[in-house]
Formats: C-alpha cells, sequence, structure tokens
C-alpha cells in the first residue's frame, strides 16, 4: 500500500516582544495559534550567566521565523536584544511588526507602520509561503475545579504532578465562570521527587489551565509556569502546552489519584 502522506509541521514563531507591549503580543499569539502556527515566547526572562534560558534557546533553534513586537520599549529590552542575536546566529529570518516610530533594527523585514495584528499574521504566512489553517479545536467549556488531580505529561524521563488544587470561583458560581486557588502536591520528574506548591487559574471559556509552579529538588526550588490547552477525551482530559516549538508537550489529566 501506499504511503500516506506525512502531515506537515506546523510554521513555528518565536515573538520577542517587551512587557509593556504584552497586550499586542497576545493578541498576536492567539492569531497566529488560531491560524494553526506553533508560538513561543520567553516567559522566564532569564538572563542567567548573560544568556538565555535552555528552552528559549531551543525554541530560537526550533523556530521558522523570528517575530518582533517593535516599540520604543523593545528597543530597550535587553531580552529582546539576545533574542534577535541568537535568532540572527540560528540563520533565522526577522519580521518586525512596529507599534510606534521606533528606527527598526538592521537586517529586519519592517512591516508598514500603521499594521495590525491580522497584518503581521498574514505576514508571517506570506514570508513563510504558507497559509493558514485551522488549529485543532479545543473542547468548548473544558475545566479544571478543585479537588485532586494527576497531570502526566509525555516528557521522555517521565513528569508528573499530583496536586490538590484548593480555591472557589472568581465568577458568578457557574460551570462557566473562570476559577484559581492554590495547589499542593508531590512533582515526580527524571526519578526525581520533590515538595509541589503553586497558583492555578481554569478558564473554561477558552479551555485553558494556567499553573505557576515551585518544586524543591534538592537545595533550590525550581518555578515554572505552564499554559495548558485542554482537550476533551474518554475518562480523562488531555492538553497540550499551548506555547513550545522545540519540544511541545502533551498532557493527561485524571481527576483523584490517576489510578
Amino acid at each position: 500500500m501506499p504511503e500516506e502522506p506525512a502531515t506537515p509541521r506546523p510554521p513555528g514563531v518565536f515573538l520577542a516582544h517587551a512587557p509593556a507591549d504584552s497586550a499586542q503580543a497576545d493578541a498576536l499569539d492567539a492569531l497566529l495559534r488560531a491560524g494553526g502556527a506553533r508560538t513561543a515566547v520567553d516567559e522566564s526572562r532569564d538572563l542567567s550567566d548573560e544568556l538565555p534560558a535552555e528552552p528559549v534557546l531551543q525554541d530560537l533553534g526550533a523556530c521558522d521565523v523570528l517575530l518582533v513586537v517593535w516599540s520604543s520599549a523593545a528597543a530597550e529590552d535587553a531580552h529582546v536584544a539576545e533574542q534577535r542575536t541568537y535568532a540572527a546566529d540560528f540563520g533565522k529570518p526577522c519580521l518586525v511588526w512596529p507599534l510606534d516610530g521606533t528606527d527598526a533594527p538592521e537586517g529586519a523585514e519592517q512591516m508598514p507602520p500603521g499594521s495590525s495584528a491580522d497584518d503581521a499574521a498574514a505576514a508571517v504566512h506570506q514570508l513563510l509561503d504558507r497559509q493558514p489553517s485551522d488549529a485543532p479545536p479545543a473542547e468548548d467549556g473544558t475545566a479544571v475545579g478543585p479537588g485532586r488531580w494527576t497531570i502526566e505529561s509525555d516528557a521522555r524521563d517521565g513528569d508528573v504532578l499530583e496536586a490538590e488544587l484548593t480555591g472557589s470561583s472568581d465568577g458568578d458560581g457557574s460551570s462557566s465562570a473562570e476559577q484559581s486557588g492554590h495547589l499542593t502536591g508531590v512533582h515526580r520528574r527524571a526519578g526525581l521527587e520533590g515538595r509541589l506548591t503553586g497558583r492555578w487559574w481554569s478558564t473554561p471559556a477558552a479551555s485553558r489551565l494556567d499553573l505557576e509552579l515551585e518544586s524543591s529538588f534538592g537545595l533550590h526550588p525550581v518555578r515554572e509556569q505552564r499554559h495548558l490547552q485542554l482537550r476533551g477525551g474518554p475518562g480523562a482530559l488531555t492538553a497540550e502546552d499551548v506555547h513550545g516549538i522545540a519540544d511541545p508537550r502533551t498532557y493527561r489529566l485524571t481527576r483523584g489519584n490517576g489510578s
């Protein structure tokens, strides 16, 4: 039998921006993901040893294009400068979406002043010579609420959160209301086990679960954020990382102890 053609890899877009431009970057991020692209952002804003965090470097190396949300704030942002430098070292094309009249960096393709987020998303697909496609649909209204949850990722070396989520609805008490609270439990990763604390936010309207985690492995706590797009599934929820190009993870979420 003839082999079925491989599914094309979605385009990977690294979004570089200053914190002051987060609202514009978030809007563009949503448009790109709705058009079928994988996106990455620097959520850690860590320059330890004057280097971006390892996941940021991996995503810069794996992306197809660096898209810079450009402004006076971005021009003075050390993280944006580092991301531009490493993307250039990796040979990645750079597209600039200008928010104001700040002179664009050299070597970048700049969009016309006054361009919208829709224009920027279209310019990415044009630059990569790819047509937008529909992203996999989320299960409408899928949510995670208070209780005990096991969240297991497909990481090669193993990654399991066993967490008790506590909190109450911030809305009107309906099943569609956003919820948030604290979490405690155990984090098992690569043969290690550590105490887990943090916060969680569930947004049923967007089928999103956002986690802010601190895991105590040895002397130094590991802090991270995870943003999960929830999907439905028989007997359990599944999810995938909202962001990430080099190594996006998928997850299985089970209420109770996971057994």
